[in-house]
């Protein structure tokens, strides 16, 4: 516990190294931030007065600053955080069938560019700190507590290219799943990646039990490499190499996530291709519909994602159609960023719950 404690907050065992606290010290805190989900460290007992408050003026114990929840008439809530340095970011909360699923982000904006993502139309600012990745579960976890309810999955999907800043990801998931902090089993954290073929060999080669999954979109390199400018950096075959060496490795599924686009991605021999590209037990496709963003792009009929996905099941593909969630909030997928950070809408706002 010692090393992810000091790794993960570096500036308070910074401040007890100049104070000589005594090592147990740097585990109450550690404990109090990834249990206790304290926000304040007046609420962190275990610690001496004094030592508060030191920790208070130099150390405070939220990293982010919540600005805002709100709340789709699904149930998903997005929360909208501000770093110290003045960014934004986005969180989501997902309930569903007694789970509670956080999307959380890693970097302040993405600079991948996917054509139809509205956090890759910002740009990108700046790497987010273990701290701050990891602090994204702990707000909404301690939001859920009143009602009884917890964490039950983290999904590392929010804005950002996750492995594009690995080491305070690795910290954070650590961090996540340790039994001394908050006590997530590995299976029930997953990342995304757009496909950086050197991180994902990096990525089986991690212990713990981490999901993938890999951002795909088309089983076609020239209509990839349009929609998505990772795939101009490692072809679809340099993709399927690494995917192959992740479940050979790991002996995990893995998840392939596509996104349906009108007249883009969405034709019979899409679902062919897949069927030849995606042929290994282990693979496992992710359909879901667009949602709206103004990036020119437009949703595939219900009706004909259906029909995607049976004629995808027929061929002998492992293949769900996810619903979309919070969708009134601009808090699905590819919509963090939509309206909040860029200052203009997308789709009307239902409910907002203010802080206070």
């Amino acid at each position: 516990m010692r090393l992810k404690a000091e790794q993960f907050m570096p500036d308070v065992k910074g401040l007890f190294e100049e104070r000589g606290e005594p090592s147990y010290r740097l585990g109450q805190a550690y404990r109090a931030l990834t249990r206790g989900l304290i926000r304040d460290w007046e609420e962190a007992t275990s610690l001496p007065k004094p030592l508060r408050e030191a920790l208070a003026e130099g150390a405070p114990a939220a990293a982010l600053e919540l600005l805002r929840v709100a709340k789709a008439s699904d149930g998903t809530r997005k929360y909208l955080f501000k770093t110290h340095d003045g960014h934004l970011i986005e969180t989501v909360n997902i309930p569903e069938a007694g789970r509670n699923t956080v999307c959380i982000s890693t970097q302040v904006g993405c600079p991948m560019g996917c054509k139809f993502c509205a956090t890759g139309l910002m740009g990108i600012k700046r790497n987010l700190k273990a701290r701050e990745i990891a602090e994204q579960v702990f707000v909404a976890a301690r939001d859920l507590k009143p009602e009884g309810e917890r964490v039950s999955n983290v999904v590392v999907m929010g804005m950002g290219e996750p492995f594009l800043n690995y080491r305070e990801l690795i910290t954070a998931l650590r961090v996540l799943n340790d039994g001394d902090g908050f006590g997530l089993a590995a299976r029930s954290i997953a990342v995304s990646t757009s496909g950086l073929v050197d991180k994902i060999r990096r990525f089986a080669d991690e212990p713990e039990q981490f999901h993938l999954a890999i951002s795909l979109h088309t089983p076609f390199e020239d209509e990839r490499q349009e929609i998505m400018p990772v795939a101009s950096r490692h072809s679809i075959p340099e993709l399927m190499e690494a995917a192959r060496y992740y479940v050979d490795e790991t002996h995990r599924k893995l998840f392939f996530e596509y996104t349906l686009l009108a007249g883009v991605n969405d034709a019979p021999r899409h679902v062919e291709a897949l069927a030849t590209l995606l042929d290994h037990p282990l693979y496992h496709l992710n359909l879901l519909r667009f949602n709206w963003t103004d990036t020119g792009f437009s949703a595939t009929s219900k009706g004909r994602a259906k029909e995607f996905l049976q004629h995808a099941k027929e061929l002998g593909l492992s293949a769900t159609l996810r619903p979309s969630r919070g969708g009134d909030i601009d808090a699905a997928c590819g919509q963090l960023a939509a309206k909040d950070l860029r200052g203009r809408p997308a789709v009307p706002e239902r409910v907002v719950v203010p802080l206070g």
